[in-house]
């Protein structure tokens, strides 16, 4: 192909379609050869020489592709746990989707991280922030409540399931991520959540929010692959894809 798909769709449409435009052929050079063997045995020869894939080859191409497919999502997947050894979340659980409770979300949101932010900023790694934060448990826990009222608040840090979720520009994986989360009241309401290592959380910010210093902060605790699955999933789908390629050619 003239170009490099990046959609494993593409990948499969591309199969098919050689084999289509094959069989055609093959067709063709049938009806073909029974006319011009009528004629003359020269061209007979010339016909039964004709150059086309073999069924061999087409098996292995769909082969490959199948393999493609089931290789690449083991992959994301594994690249997924390699980005939650590094990252700790933050995940705010609303009480309801009333206005008031939203706001109560948002202000806890807002006081613990100017709170928190000068608390964690030491930390040199995930393993460091973790350590902060069990120490200032306690502290977290009498904030949240207070902020509450009269509402109570769960304070946990724990291993919690995500799904995929946009950040800006970046799309963190679903999966399972160490997380500092607070339930408030029922946390039946949406939830509210942020990176808390490496340091992407801003108090200001109603939405996540990438900026370039985050970047360069995920880009120095991350390998070149988890970063890109990241931030830059289409260049990581064509280098994988290639790679593939070049070990199964």
């Amino acid at each position: 192909m003239a170009q490099i798909c990046v959609a494993s769709g593409c990948l499969w449409g591309w199969i098919l379609g050689m084999v289509s435009s094959v069989c055609r052929k093959n067709m063709n050079n049938t009806k073909n050869f029974r006319q011009t063997s009528k004629k003359t045995k020269g061209v007979h020869k010339k016909m039964k020489h004709h150059k086309h894939i073999s069924p061999a080859t087409l098996t292995a191409l769909l082969f490959l592709a199948l393999l493609l497919l089931i290789e690449y999502p083991t992959r994301q997947s594994t690249l997924q746990h390699e980005i939650s050894t590094q990252v700790l979340r933050f995940h705010i659980r609303a009480n309801s989707d009333t206005p008031a409770d939203q706001q109560k979300k948002l202000q806890l949101k807002q006081t613990l991280l100017t709170w928190l932010t000068p608390i964690l900023s030491t930390a040199a790694s995930k393993q460091e922030t973790i350590k902060t934060i069990q120490q200032t448990l306690p502290e977290i826990t009498k904030e949240a409540n207070r902020l509450a009222a009269p509402q109570t608040a769960t304070v946990t840090l724990q291993k919690e399931w995500f799904p995929e979720k946009n950040y800006g520009t970046c799309t963190f994986p679903e999966g399972t991520y160490d997380a500092l989360r607070i339930d408030i009241g029922a946390a039946k309401g949406h939830n509210w959540w942020c990176v808390l290592y490496p340091s992407l959380c801003y108090a200001d910010t109603l939405d996540p929010t990438m900026t370039e210093e985050g970047e360069q902060k995920l880009q120095q605790v991350l390998d070149e692959d988890a970063y890109d699955l990241l931030l830059h999933p289409q260049k990581l789908k064509i280098r994988f894809r290639l790679e593939f390629f070049l070990r199964n050619r």
